[in-house]
């Protein structure tokens, strides 16, 4: 007869199936205690969780602080780059006669192309002070806009050249209204990042549309 094979597993001495069941559980919880601590502590990991959140919220608003008050700079020297040229756009305002030369039209190119440069550089920081960044790089873009429709006017005659200076001083009228919103949300960004109200808006130019300073007290509380 067939000899029968014997198994080659080895119970251990007095355990039966049940109890070795058991002792292999056991186990695999101290394995697993050993490469997840963080299961057993996860009070300490919260912790660590918490204050690494707070220092990389504290170093945005930092950073935010920093990129601000440096567009607040920029800010205020564009403002003195493009008042020049509302003003020139406002003496003609009204003047059906008043025709600006290609000089003074240079001069406000050349104005508003400094105005712009100021805002080439695009350091990316919080939605706040960015919105703040690309209105103000956007009003000075729709004034530049305003100004090449003009220069085109004089290069025309008649019914046209006057289509055309009307046509540049709504552009200009826009330029005005968006700076003025970009102005009031570079006010958000200087409240949100610590430095209080912030004031760059132009002096009011008597357009529909155009917002201005609140008139508080600019700087921390």
């Amino acid at each position: 007869m067939p000899r029968r094979v014997r198994s080659s597993r080895h119970r251990l001495p007095g355990l039966g199936k049940r109890g070795a069941a058991g002792l292999v559980a056991a186990l695999v919880l101290v394995g697993l205690a050993l490469v997840l601590p963080g299961l057993w502590s996860s009070g300490d990991s919260d912790s660590a969780l918490q204050e690494r959140t707070a220092e990389l919220q504290e170093a945005e608003r930092e950073r935010d602080a920093g990129l601000t008050g440096d567009l607040v700079g920029l800010a205020e020297e564009a403002r003195t780059d493009v008042l020049p040229v509302l003003s020139g756009f406002a003496e003609l305002d009204g003047d059906a006669t008043g025709v600006a030369t290609s000089a003074e039209v240079q001069r406000w190119r050349s104005a508003v192309e400094s105005a712009a440069a100021r805002f080439a550089d695009r350091p990316s920081g919080g939605t706040a002070v960015n919105l703040a960044r690309s209105g103000l790089a956007g009003a000075v873009t729709i004034l530049g806009r305003a100004v090449e429709t003009y220069a085109v006017s004089l290069r025309v005659e008649g019914a046209e050249a006057q289509q055309l200076r009307a046509l540049a001083g709504e552009l200009r009228d826009d330029a005005v209204v968006a700076w003025s919103v970009a102005a009031s949300q570079l006010d958000v960004a200087g409240i949100e990042a610590g430095l209080g109200h912030v004031h760059v808006f132009l002096p009011p130019q008597g357009v529909e549309g155009e917002l201005t300073s609140d008139h508080a007290p600019e700087g921390p509380p």
